[in-house]
């Protein structure tokens, strides 16, 4: 996930068809051990396509943005993540709002069946020995092995096992200065999965965040298909 110090919205790339439901859940209050509330968050909810019951998957959910917003759209929502508080705290948003969240403890896909609609903000910070956060479970939210993206490589390995037939998900990559990242397609290697299109963007000062649409390439062409993320 994102840099330290950010802060305030983001929005979907023009021409985007808006979300079935509006991002309302802004107010998610920081939580100790817990990933904030920052633009990569805003800009992966923003960008999310959810019809009402399917199923929704969102992987290292830390406090739930997108999971909160998929249940809003009528979406069977499942937020997965490593880290207990995180959990707790998806439950107690999901209450207060009378949404139905289940808040899953796994590590990327273990244990999880397959979904419609899969959601990714995962840690991309380039991370070497002497740059890891010393609270632990925050740690997990930022570290992306020594190049950002050790999460990543894992995340494109396992989704296509994790999708149902013409399922897609939504990945946030992250161009930062130290491990620029040249192109808005895929940032390694992924012989399984295919882009869809390039459904969110931001430009911050310190880095650049994309929101790509992916599928399994095993999987029939959506009405929405490019071939190549713009």
């Amino acid at each position: 996930m994102g840099t330290e110090g950010r802060g305030g919205g983001a929005k979907a790339a023009p021409g985007r068809p808006s979300p079935l439901v509006p991002l309302r859940d802004l107010d998610l209050l920081p939580t100790p051990h817990v990933y904030p509330l920052r633009e990569d968050s805003v800009l992966l909810a923003s960008s999310l396509s959810v019809r009402p019951g399917e199923r929704f998957l969102e992987v290292g959910c830390g406090l739930g943005l997108s999971a909160l917003t998929a249940a809003r759209a009528g979406a069977r929502a499942v937020g997965s993540d490593v880290n207990p508080h995180a959990l707790a705290s998806v439950r107690s948003s999901a209450k207060l709002r009378g949404l139905q969240v289940e808040a899953v403890r796994a590590d990327l896909f273990a244990g999880l069946g397959r979904f419609d609609v899969v959601a990714c903000n995962p840690p991309y910070l380039p991370t070497g020995e002497e740059d890891h956060d010393p609270d632990p479970w925050h740690d997990l939210a930022l570290d992306g092995g020594a190049d950002g993206l050790a999460f990543v490589r894992g995340f494109l390995s396992d989704l296509p096992d994790h999708l149902l037939p013409g399922g897609r998900a939504y990945l946030l990559v992250a161009s930062l200065p130290g491990a620029p990242i040249r192109t808005r397609g895929l940032p390694v290697p992924a012989p399984r999965v295919q882009v869809v299109d390039l459904v969110g963007d931001r430009v911050l000062p310190a880095e650049t965040l994309w929101v790509l649409e992916l599928m399994a390439r095993s999987a029939a062409p959506s009405s929405r298909q490019t071939g190549q993320a713009r």
